[in-house]
């Protein structure tokens, strides 16, 4: 199925903090996703939508592809050729 990237991993707190939420994602081990299905889940809190471009840039060229939304409603944002 999909590896799911949650956004709220990189909250602090449950609060949305730019400085807090980009040294997290710099942090965390993307290679963990390599050549896999991966989808980030989307709409669950408050969070700016730079966030998810941050995390959909840190997956392109590591995973298989990304896809946007939750596990039944979803859109693929980047797929390798």
């Amino acid at each position: 199925m999909f590896e799911v990237v949650d956004p709220n991993e990189f909250l602090d707190n449950g609060l949305f903090s730019e400085d807090i939420f980009i040294q997290k994602v710099d942090a965390h081990h993307w290679g963990n996703y390599t050549d896999k299905k991966v989808l980030v889940r989307g709409c669950s809190t408050l969070i700016p939508p730079f966030a998810y471009m941050m995390i959909t840039a840190k997956l392109v060229g590591q995973a298989k592809s990304v896809r946007y939304g939750n596990e039944h409603d979803h859109i693929v944002v980047w797929r390798r050729k």
